[in-house]
């Protein structure tokens, strides 16, 4: 085997490390993406933690979200993270889904026990095609038609069930 390609198997397997030859470094693993500030400080620790675990290097590379049970409140500022196809937040304390309108590529999204009030935002949503909305008790049901994009629709039993 060659000296070339044992640096390469070397450096496969040590993809998130520096490598240095005599103190040359001849690979730098990217930096992690840590740069950004969520107001809602619950929502901030669940994506820094995500971003972390993933050895992410920029909010583009963010596509699968779970932040579920963590006490989450507001969503301001996850438009950051705009490629956000798959996005759990169930069991948080979310009412307001306006930020979520610049996530133009999610295609599944789970607010189920929430607070959400208000499904309009989510119509800005074309690529949408799951949407759990189940045990918002206050939520306003949506008229026929509005969310007529999403294939998989789960109300709340005051609205009905469409699935």
């Amino acid at each position: 085997m060659t000296r070339l390609a044992v640096l390469l198997i070397l450096l496969t397997g040590c993809g998130n490390y520096d490598i240095s030859v005599n103190d040359q470094v001849i690979y730098a693993a990217p930096a992690i993406f840590l740069d950004f500030d969520l107001p809602d400080e619950a929502l901030q620790t669940c994506v820094r933690q995500r971003v972390m675990d993933l050895r992410l290097s920029s909010p583009e590379a963010l596509i699968d979200l779970n932040c579920s049970n963590a006490g989450i409140e507001s969503l301001e500022g996850i438009a950051l993270f705009r490629n956000i196809e798959r996005l759990k937040l169930s069991s948080n304390r979310i009412r307001n889904l306006m930020a979520l309108t610049k996530l133009s590529g999610l295609h599944a999204l789970w607010l189920d026990d929430n607070v959400v009030i208000d499904p309009v935002p989510l119509t800005a949503l074309s690529d949408l095609r799951t949407l759990n909305l189940a045990d918002n008790d206050s939520l306003q049901c949506p008229k026929t038609g509005l969310l007529d994009h999403v294939e998989t629709l789960t109300l709340p039993t005051h609205c009905g069930e469409r699935t």
